[in-house]
This record gives structure tokens, sequence and C-alpha cells, in this order.
């Protein structure tokens, strides 16, 4: 069977549907602002606080999808040229989305309109407040919610004609599109980033999206990304190994006010500043790997139907280390932080096809001060007394809903490791939640044909031709107990210099 006949038959497409997902993206596919029920509205009131030179607050939230949100609106005003102001609340000491607190200190402050971002939705008590104080809202967002704000104009993808839902930032982008009238590249590009960091479904609108802003990234090669990623090439996992964990690392492992920088690295115009905020992300996000592995690596782990766990750890770290856990182990993970506040605990959860996260939540709502995500994935927080009674139920929900294979890995032969069948693989991308990223499995290797190579002989390396080999790192040699052994991972390109070669990259 050709490696292109594989892979139809894998994500079950005819050729007919391979044209149309292989198809150049551009400006068409990008959804009018008009998608959206009540723009018109959000867009005149924006446009009168502008004309009315109003004092204006940006409320975003501390993770990536929050900041690029934040960061494509005061970019957007500065187009506009009316300056306004910004806050990215810090995980430790204001939590998630707007509060009281912030309504009254905004109108203390002289604020006429806040506009939240990827926050607000379900912070009826802020909103209430600010009815109160008579002080304006309009609310950004996308997160579920039961009782809409009414009282207040909203841009929601649950009131939209979107066929598919997406991250809070391309919320913003596309209110920035309706107060511009036009779709900038770069405002563009950080939305589809954000599409990425919060785990969009890559499909329909989004991948589109997504593959239009990796063209604009691959031409323009905006100096932001550019320094960030340390890369001059493009794709969707150069953003998700190399931008956005940077991204995230602040708001991860700073306890203060720190995490405000990266809407300035987003939206300045000074490449000395850009330069001086590289530096400190790349710094930050070293400290975030070290702290999570050293956690990871001292772990005991007792297997059994899930892992649930806590730790005296930043709650921030407490996502990393459970999706390293569950790398390492294949069971759900749900990592708590012993961080007390109010008598809370918050802690994050990890999971794979059949263990439903947000079912999972559904049916234990009564034991939920907060809780979030997708199928998944999710954060949640507990009363630190209930923890022994939530672990009851995760480990028993965990029980009933394993873990399930919902695509096979696809046979390779050594032979087929190469180039051209590398480039047939890059015309399904971008992969993403819902449109999977192929595994292989190479079948019957010889162990005699391992090599232990690195400081201390614990990668694998196998020549296979002069431009191809497989690599795994941190392999389990002990695991070697057979003369063949299958080998599962995925395609990865290697330049180094002028030189191309094709690696078969083992799955941890």
């Amino acid at each position: 069977m050709e490696f292109l006949d594989k892979l139809l038959d894998y994500y079950n497409i005819s050729r007919k549907d391979y044209d149309e997902l292989t198809r150049d993206a551009s400006l068409a596919d990008v959804p009018s602002f008009n998608v959206f029920d009540n723009i018109n509205e959000v867009k005149e009131r924006v446009l009168l606080a502008v004309k009315n030179k109003e004092k204006i607050l940006i409320y975003g939230d501390y993770d990536a999808d929050g900041i690029l949100a934040t960061s494509i609106l005061v970019n957007t005003f500065k187009k506009l040229k009316h300056e306004v102001d910004y806050y990215i609340p810090s995980r430790y000491l204001d939590g998630y989305g707007i509060n009281e607190e912030k309504i009254i200190k905004a109108k203390e402050r002289g604020y006429q309109l806040i506009i939240t971002v990827d926050n607000g939705i379900v912070a009826l008590d802020a909103l209430k407040k600010a009815k109160e104080l008579n002080l304006e809202m309009i609310i950004t967002d996308h997160h579920e919610f039961d009782v809409e704000p009414l009282d207040f104009l909203y841009l929601h993808p649950k009131k939209s004609k979107l066929k598919v839902t997406t991250s809070g930032a391309m919320v913003a982008f596309y209110l920035s599109t309706a107060l511009l009238y036009e779709i900038d590249p770069y405002l563009l590009t950080l939305g589809a980033t954000s599409i990425l960091s919060d785990v969009m479904p890559m499909k329909e609108e989004n991948r589109q999206i997504v593959k239009l802003a990796i063209k604009y990234l691959n031409k323009y090669k905006f100096d932001k990304y550019k320094l960030l990623s340390g890369e001059v090439s493009f794709d969707e996992t150069t953003l998700s190994l190399n931008v956005i964990p940077k991204i995230n690392a602040v708001g991860r492992i700073e306890t203060k006010k720190e995490v405000n920088i990266l809407v300035k690295y987003f939206t300045t115009d000074s490449y000395h500043d850009l330069i001086k905020i590289r530096e400190y992300l790349n710094n930050i996000n070293e400290r975030r790997k070290q702290m999570s592995l050293d956690v990871v690596k001292n772990l005991h782990i007792d297997k059994a139907d899930a892992v649930i766990i806590k730790l005296d750890i930043l709650s921030g770290l407490s996502g990393l280390i459970a999706s390293r856990i569950i790398a390492n182990n294949n069971l759900p993970v749900c990592v708590f932080s012993n961080e007390v506040k109010d008598g809370n605990i918050r802690g994050s959860i990890r999971s794979k096809h059949g263990f439903n996260v947000t079912q999972f939540f559904d049916l234990n709502k009564e034991m939920l001060i907060e809780h979030g995500g997708h199928e998944l994935a999710g954060g949640v927080v507990i009363k630190e007394t209930d923890f022994d009674k939530f672990k009851e139920a995760f480990i028993n929900f965990a029980k009933n809903n394993k873990f399930i294979q919902t695509q096979d890995n696809i046979p390779i032969k050594e032979e087929e490791i190469n180039l051209k069948n590398y480039e047939i693989l890059r015309s399904f991308a971008p992969f993403g939640n819902d449109w999977r990223e192929p595994t292989f499995i190479l079948k019957d290797m010889d162990v005699n044909r391992i090599n232990k190579v690195g400081p201390n002989q614990e990668h694998l390396s196998i020549l296979l031709t002069n431009n191809s080999k497989v690599i795994g790192f941190r392999y389990p040699f002990n695991t070697l107990v057979n003369p063949t052994v299958d080998l599962i991972g995925n395609l990865r390109l290697n330049k180094y210099k002028d030189f191309v070669t094709v690696n078969f990259l083992l799955q941890n």
C-alpha cells in the first residue's frame, strides 16, 4: 500500500476529501466578525468609547490564551490611536477571572469601560458589583456558562455561527476585525497560537486559521515569534514546543504580577525591549522545566486504576507534572498542590480518550468549588477536607472508564522513512485536538542494531540510511528481553547546517 493510502485509511477520508483538506488557506477561510451575535452593538460601544476618549481597561488571564487575547486588543487600540490599560491577574495573588475587588479598584481609578478577554462570562458577583457601581463592561470569553450576563454586552462562540468552538484570543481577534475593518496578519497569528495553546478542535475554520497563521509566520518572520522560538521555520509543533510553553511559564511559577510583562512583549515596538524580555522568558522556562523534572523524577507512583496525589508544589506546576506522569504511566492523573487558600486546594487532571474529564466533573459537581476544561484535561478546586472523597470518586470513575485506543499505529517499513513521505505526512497538517498526528510502528526491529548514545548512554539510536535514523530519548533498555522489538514513534525532520535527515522519534 502506498504511504498516502495508509494515511487516507487512517483518517478515513477519500482522495476528494484529501484535496479539500490540503488546499491552501486564504483570507476567505476566516469567518466574518458578523458571525457573532451582538457584534455590532459591541463594536459601536467600543468605537464610542474611542471617540469620547474614555478610560478603558482590558482585563485578561494568566495563561497563553488570556495573554494573547489581551495583546490582540491592546494592539488593536494602538491602531485606533487610543491608549488603553491592561491587567493580567496573578494566579497566586488574584486567582482566575475578574472579581469584585478588581471592579471596585477599577471604578476608583476612573475606568469607564472594562473589556474582559478569556474570562468574565461566569463572574456573576463581579458583574453584579459593576452594575451597582454603574461601571460598564463588555465580556469576551469562550468558557461554558449557564446564566447569560443579560445586563452586559458580550461575545461568545456559543452565541455565534462558528462551526466549531474556539479560543478566547480568537474571540478577541474577531472583535479586532470588527473594529479595524481588516484582518491583520500578526493579530491573526496571535489568535491562531491560542487555538493550539487552549487545545481547541483542529477542524473547520480553526484548522484553516492555524494553517494561514503558519503561512504568515513563514512569510513575515515576526520578530516576537522568531526570537521566542529560536527558529526561522514555523509549524504547529514549533509553536507548541518552543513558543507556547514560554508564554505559560511566567504565570505558572512567578507568584507576583510579573506575568504582565508578556503583554508588553507582544505589543512593544522596541526591539531592545524584546531582547530583554526574551532572555527573561527563556530563563523562566528553563526554571519551570527543571522544577517539573525534579518533582517527577523523585515520585513513586503506585500503578493502579488512576494516579491522584497531593504535592508540595506551586499550583501552577500541577498541570505540567500531571502531563509528565500520564506520559510515563498511561493512567488518568490528578495532581493537587498542597497550597491551601480559604480552605481550598487546586488541582489539574490529564486524561486520554475513555476517561472524559468534563463527564467526571458533571457527576461530581457537589464537591467542586471551581472547575473547567475539556474532555482530556481540566482544572479543579475543592475543599481540602474533601480530598479523600474526591480521590475515591476519581479512582472509581477511572475503573469504569478505561482508556481506549481511538486510532491504531500505522505499520511503516524502514525504507518508508524518507523525506518524500515526511512531506506527504505534513500535507495533512496542522495536527491538534480532534485531528491527531498519526503514530507509526516499526515491527520486529533487531535489538542487535540498537546503539546506546549520549553522555550517560541513556538514549537509543538506530541508523537506517544515511538520511534516516531511529531516535529514542531516555529509552528503557531494561525492557529489551527479546531478540526483536516493536518501536512506536512519529516522523520528525532534523536539519543540521545543510544536511537534512528524517528521524523516527520514539514515543516515551
